[in-house]
């Protein structure tokens, strides 16, 4: 049972949110709190550490956790971390695994061993540390993946021209609000009064991002005049995926905030095991299609969502008019779990069908191993 007694605390301040706490006083086995504390925060320690997101550092303090419940049900009260022994390992793994799937349990016991390895020097009992350095003899091999199947030439090249054919809209639609809202400024009196009128909506949503209600016309349809909206983030996403070839919670992620640098646009993403890393993507700038290249089309998003990341106050690229935030804007950052459901009704919209004759089902893994697979020499 766990004992009411001062523990140590280990504390986390993320790349983004709040800072997090995780208290080992309520845990069991209070003699094996100090150096799974100090493994923890070597984990959590900037620069030297792994971790970077508040769900991943609650996934270790949940292993953690668990497996000192397991050890307080031994026989044999544990007094200190070296008289953990590889039977302990080798029983939790088959405790843990008769509830759990073969690939969660492989996990949860490949950070059980990092956690380990990052306790105090000479903490560990040889035996225990000679199998944490290899973690597969507990694990056991990796399970075997199935490839993703890839979409074929005619599917591939179908989504790609839908998307590339709709994104042109997209531009051409809010090209035409900037130039009229660009004459209504410096000659407003070259403009018809149903112009002006409409620029007169255009100035307001500039300045404010406030969308006005027009009579008969839906909130979507007034603010799609300046500002991408749910609406256009299909076609969009399909292409960012396809040129970028980023993993999708990558895609989703990007950051605003870039340089341009000898031909390329710069920028750093958060990976799930190298932490951040820098990208580059060439430009080829004027007079190329932005909707053809990885560089020219993140600036052309940069433009496009510019006004929304102001309203927003958030740093990601994608930002869109959504109707709700949480300033109250309606201008937001795009959802990850929004991205695909969203896919799949404009997929349905467009009657896409897959080669069998049916409806297409856009998978976005599927959509980015076709992209790498395209992008491959002879592929």
């Amino acid at each position: 049972m766990p004992e009411n007694t001062a523990g140590p605390v280990v504390r986390f301040s993320p790349l983004e949110g709040r800072e997090r706490t995780y208290d080992f006083s309520l845990l069991p086995c209070p003699p094996l709190h100090a150096p799974l504390a100090a493994a923890l925060q070597a984990r959590l320690t900037p620069d030297t550490g792994s971790i970077l997101t508040l769900a991943a550092a609650d996934t270790y303090f949940g292993t953690i956790r668990r497996f000192l419940a397991f050890l307080s049900m031994q026989d044999k009260p544990l007094t200190c971390l070296s008289d953990v022994r590889p039977g302990h390992l080798c029983t939790y793994r088959d405790v843990e695994g008769a509830t759990r799937t073969a690939a969660g349990i492989g996990r949860e016991l490949a950070q059980l061993c990092r956690l380990l390895q990052d306790a105090p020097y000479g903490s560990l009992h040889s035996s225990v540390w000679d199998l944490v350095k290899e973690a597969r003899k507990i694990t056991g091999p990796p399970p075997h993946r199935i490839p993703v199947q890839l979409y074929s030439h005619r599917e591939y090249t179908a989504l790609l021209q839908t998307a590339h054919t709709d994104a042109a809209g997209i531009i051409a639609r809010l090209a035409a609000s900037e130039e009229l809202l660009a004459a209504f400024r410096t000659t407003p009196g070259t403009l018809s009064e149903a112009d002006q009128a409409t620029a007169r909506l255009l100035d307001v949503m500039d300045r404010t991002g406030r969308i006005l209600h027009i009579d008969g016309q839906r909130k979507q349809d007034t603010a799609r005049l300046l500002f991408l909206t749910l609406a256009d983030v299909a076609p969009l996403f399909v292409l960012g995926l396809a040129l970028g070839r980023l993993r999708v919670t990558e895609t989703a992620d990007l950051p605003s905030q870039h340089v341009v640098n000898n031909g390329e646009v710069v920028f750093r993403i958060n990976q799930r095991k190298e932490g951040t890393a820098p990208f580059r993507w060439e430009i080829h700038g004027e007079g190329h299609d932005p909707l053809e290249s990885a560089g020219d089309f993140y600036l052309l998003l940069h433009r496009l969502t510019e006004r929304s990341r102001r309203l927003s106050g958030t740093p990601q690229l994608w930002n869109l008019w959504t109707g709700r935030s949480a300033n109250l804007s309606g201008h937001a950052p795009l959802s990850r779990h929004s991205a695909s459901p969203l896919l799949h009704t404009w997929a349905h919209q467009h009657h896409l069908t897959a080669d069998d004759g049916r409806p297409l089902t856009i998978q976005l893994s599927r959509l980015r191993a076709t992209a790498k697979a395209q992008a491959r020499p002879n592929g």
